[in-house]
């Protein structure tokens, strides 16, 4: 049940590229981001029919570097760069989150791990290409998503650590703490402030309340019940969805490249649960043993 709660997000957020280049031509990058988790954040409240217990440090830091910094990295690259790119280096954080987990946490990695995340990337490499071997670099565009990427295995630690970050209560307390920290980002930029477009406002709404509202709550949920690196590797496949949303509204097919790159995503992340699986078994017959 959880593992279709993860892959539900990986859905939303799959089509979230293209919702947010839309929303960033209109609206400056930490204003969009602002006015998106404000958007959650009501929902939120809503659904749970009270305001969220908000005195919790690990909650902040989530909220600072998941939602304040992540996206702030991110639409700011988006102004910059193309959504291939941004899903592209996005894509790299699970293979951050494994080396951070391994290194900084010392838990045990396998070189199968290490092997089948590589294969995973090698896939959504595949789909991002297309077989032009070339990306459309951008150094500030490329450099801001790179760091979208890496504070995500910092939001990760943090709502490991929270102890209700999968409840509605706890996304909640989360997207409270993404709005207050983005309030100064956003008045940076207040000059530049414009007003809404029915294109803007649909994809906000969609951004808010799906990708930030429902999928924050079922994400934090699959990273508590799964298990952080299984959860953090569906990334991988969210290039992929993005590269066919691409296609469906261009009114064109997904060629050879994006079914060949989405079918190596899929074998890396069948390799990297396999190995998952085995690692388990084996610390549990270890444990038999003693």
């Amino acid at each position: 049940m959880y593992k279709i709660f993860i892959w539900l997000v990986v859905f939303f957020w799959g089509m979230s590229f293209v919702a947010t280049k839309v929303v960033v031509s209109y609206i400056p990058p930490a204003t969009a981001a602002l006015i998106r988790f404000l958007i959650a954040l009501v929902f939120l409240i809503f659904v749970n029919r009270k305001f969220p217990k908000i005195l919790n440090l690990h909650g902040f830091f989530a909220g600072f570097w998941g939602i304040t910094m992540y996206f702030y990295f991110e639409n700011a690259g988006l102004v910059h760069t193309f959504p291939t790119n941004a899903s592209l280096i996005v894509s790299s954080a699970p293979i951050l989150h494994i080396l951070f987990s391994h290194i900084i946490q010392k838990k045990k990695a396998t070189m199968m791990e290490y092997i089948a995340s590589f294969i995973a990337f090698s896939g959504v490499a595949v789909v991002i290409l297309n077989g032009k071997f070339a990306l459309k670099i951008n150094p500030v565009g490329d450099i801001m998503l790179f760091g979208a990427a890496s504070v995500w295995v910092l939001y990760t630690y943090h709502v490991e650590k929270m102890p209700n970050s999968d409840s509605l209560e706890g996304v909640a307390a989360i997207t409270f703490w993404g709005v207050v920290t983005l309030i100064p980002f956003s008045l940076v930029e207040k000059n530049s402030w414009v007003s809404f477009n029915p294109a803007s406002f649909v994809s906000l709404m969609y951004l808010g309340v799906v990708c930030s509202g429902i999928a924050y709550v079922l994400w934090n949920k699959g990273i508590k019940k799964v298990g952080s690196r299984y959860t953090t590797n569906t990334i991988y496949f969210i290039p992929v969805l993005t590269s066919i949303a691409e296609s469906i509204f261009l009114k064109r097919l997904p060629n050879l490249y994006t079914i060949f790159g989405g079918a190596m995503v899929l074998v890396g992340l069948w390799l990297f649960n396999f190995s998952r699986r085995r690692l388990v078994y084996e610390n549990i017959s270890e444990g038999e043993d003693e």
